[in-house]
């Protein structure tokens, strides 16, 4: 996202309400000189789906942006490989 405005700006990314930091699976990065905010997911799974919210704010204000993200998870075959004893029914 390209932010500006008077300076200093914060901001913020949320999750449902949580605010995000950078983690094994998020990054998030704001660069006031080149006025850039990134939030990049790596391998999304179900819990990074839900209500996404950026905000910008300053001595002058707040503004937000929101957004719904959807997961759609695909899982490949599982191969089971089992000997089964034989019985008998009597």
């Amino acid at each position: 996202m390209k932010v500006s405005g008077p300076k200093p700006l914060n901001v913020a990314w949320f999750l449902n309400g949580t605010k995000l930091k950078s983690s094994k699976n998020r990054k998030v990065t704001y660069s006031s000189t080149q006025g850039e905010a990134k939030l990049l997911v790596m391998e999304a799974d179900a819990d990074d789906a839900g209500e996404y919210k950026f905000e910008v704010s300053n001595a002058s204000g707040e503004i937000s942006q929101t957004c719904t993200v959807t997961v759609i998870c695909k899982y490949s075959s599982l191969d089971f490989n089992l000997s089964i004893k034989p019985a008998s029914i009597l």
